[in-house]
């Protein structure tokens, strides 16, 4: 048996709560859950300018990463909103913000091809499965070289990153980024990796590698067989 008001169970026999001077139940109701219409009332809304409504874009955990893909959309002539989002606390239990950035729908594929946005707010990510995952990990080695030729020099550490000076592939790291970076690393080329805003990624190696890296990048972006 259990309180309808303060939620105390009760052993069987027992009818009336002594606190809350009110009749036991079998069973608690159930709390009700978020509906979709509720999450729909929490989620930013934007206002209609010019007969256009504005759609999220991107998110920023850091405001000035906000501030300079604002910059970058004032610049090229696309209006924009910006709100503050909660995302909890930090671990001095202070609060966190993160920054989404919206733009009229006329505007959203230009916005995004600007910031060089891979999947925006509201998009399925094209991720590969794990087949494809392994296959780009398993990449043959070029038939106009032994397979004795080939260096193996991914766990030495006599290189410097300032020398991977060609970049070879740039985009969302959620995407690709990762893949291309694994299997760089099985094939024992020795890459530089660059973040950027809004989760992009740039990608650079050493002039020596730049062919064979190339072409791992295309059998996974691409999915295109080796040459």
């Amino acid at each position: 048996m259990f309180c309808p008001q303060c939620k105390a169970e009760y052993r069987p026999g027992f009818t009336h709560c002594t606190d809350c001077d009110v009749d036991l139940v079998y069973e608690l109701p159930k709390e009700k859950t978020a509906s979709a219409e509720d999450e729909a009332e929490i989620r930013p809304r934007y206002e209609v300018a010019n007969g256009e409504e504005f759609q999220p874009l991107v998110e920023y955990p850091y405001s000035t990463s906000c501030a300079d893909a604002c910059l970058a959309l004032r610049d090229a002539g696309i209006p924009y909103r910006v709100k503050e989002l909660p995302r909890g606390l930090d671990r001095r239990m202070e609060s966190l913000s993160e920054f989404q950035i919206a733009v009229p729908d006329g505007q959203f594929k230009r916005a995004k091809e600007l910031l060089g946005i891979q999947v925006a707010l509201g998009e399925e990510a094209d991720f590969p499965d794990d087949d494809e995952v392994q296959a780009a990990m398993e990449l043959p080695a070029a038939d106009d070289q032994a397979v004795d030729e080939i260096r193996d020099d991914s766990k030495s550490e006599d290189w410097y990153p300032e020398d991977a000076s060609v970049e070879i592939w740039s985009g969302d790291n959620r995407k690709s980024g990762q893949i291309i970076e694994m299997s760089l690393r099985e094939n024992g080329i020795h890459f530089r990796a660059e973040a950027q805003p809004g989760l992009q990624l740039r990608i650079f190696v050493l002039p020596v590698d730049e062919a064979r890296a190339r072409e791992i990048v295309r059998e996974i972006v691409e999915g295109a067989p080796p040459e």
